[in-house]
């Protein structure tokens, strides 16, 4: 019984000891190599030095967690996690997307953001023709039959009240009579009255009154789904989501998220190094559309000139970012804490409103 109790106990002595050698060049200071690439607005260079949101992100965790770092910059997200994963960083921060293939040989942290892969694709004016087009299609069609039927219902009602008391007006045979309704209506909404007809009766004026203020929403609501309907069209790509991909000429950054999930569907692309060259090259026309993160394009589309460049709103594939380490770090748990404590404020959810508007 008292020889198990040693042996626990020296058990116990060696745990604790080598715990505290695992930990002991943290506590004295040593720096930590931190593994980052150009990725705005997650990182980027600024008179050489990084910003970013992961960037102001780590900056805080360091800070509460009392840690000393160095930046190394990196070309691409699978030289910064080989880093990682052959011991020469100790984290990767970033524009990173947590894969299961990847889970396979790093850890991460909790998600500092939630996005995914999108489609960017290059629009192009429609033309006088198209706008034409968009005059006679279902969805416009629709929605004026559905406006006269409004203006027939009103005109049938305001004839049933005025054609007793007001037959010079709204008298006649019942067709005469719906038809001044209609027309009564139709003027009426549209603000133009002429004057030629008017109801005299209480209930008419009455009817007449809700009307007015009727036809103000209605007429507004009908404008606005027209107006939107013609910029819409005025504004059209190739291609509206993913199946149009195979047909197309396709872009990717290499050996990232995007080119990983275009060769797994079996869709062919042409890699790039970076995001910006890849958005540059639909722009010249070169390619069609670019499958990559969908955060990464949006901002890079708002800062410089990509005019005639756009990101589907439809997400390909949702996707977590979150910083990487290697399997087992002792860095993790302290990492986690500090994260999770930092993106509970008002300053991270501010820096978030600022870098991708008020989607989080």
């Amino acid at each position: 019984m008292l020889s198990h109790r040693i042996f626990t106990r020296k058990l116990l002595w060696k745990a604790l000891l080598l715990s505290q050698l695992i930990l002991l060049p943290l506590a004295n200071g040593t720096e930590l190599k931190v593994a980052l690439k150009q990725s705005p607005p997650f990182t980027y260079q600024e008179q050489e030095q990084w910003q970013g949101v992961s960037v102001e992100l780590w900056k805080t965790v360091a800070d509460q967690a009392n840690y000393s770092y160095q930046f190394q910059s990196h070309e691409s997200v699978a030289e910064m996690l080989d880093a990682v994963a052959q011991g020469r960083a100790d984290i990767a921060i970033g524009a990173i997307s947590v894969s299961a293939e990847r889970e396979k040989q790093l850890d991460f942290t909790q998600p500092m953001y939630q996005a995914g892969l999108g489609i960017a694709a290059r629009s192009q004016p429609a033309g006088w023709m198209s706008t034409v087009k968009s005059l006679f299609s279902w969805q416009f069609l629709s929605a004026v039959l559905a406006l006269s039927v409004v203006l027939l219902l009103v005109g049938v009602l305001i004839w049933l009240l005025e054609r007793k008391r007001n037959p010079e007006q709204f008298g006649g045979n019942t067709s005469a009579g719906i038809g001044n309704g209609f027309w009564w209506s139709a003027v009426t909404m549209t603000t133009v009255g002429y004057g030629d007809k008017a109801p005299i009766t209480p209930a008419g004026r009455l009817l007449g009154l809700i009307w007015m203020f009727a036809s103000i929403i209605t007429i507004s609501g009908f404008t606005a789904g027209i107006a939107s309907s013609i910029t819409v069209n005025k504004l059209q790509t190739r291609i509206t989501g993913v199946s149009d991909l195979p047909q197309v000429q396709v872009a990717a950054v290499a050996e990232t998220s995007g080119a990983a999930w275009l060769a797994g569907e079996g869709i062919h692309y042409r890699p790039y190094p970076d995001v910006k060259t890849a958005l540059a090259a639909i722009r010249e026309g070169d390619v069609d559309a670019l499958v990559a993160d969908a955060p990464l394009m949006r901002y890079l589309l708002q800062e410089e000139d990509y005019a005639n460049v756009v990101v589907l709103p439809q997400l390909v594939r949702k996707e977590s970012y979150a910083f990487a380490m290697a399997n087992g770090s002792p860095l993790q748990e302290t990492i986690n804490r500090a994260m999770l404590e930092h993106m509970q404020t008002d300053q991270w959810q501010q820096l978030l409103n600022q870098n991708f508007g008020r989607e989080q």
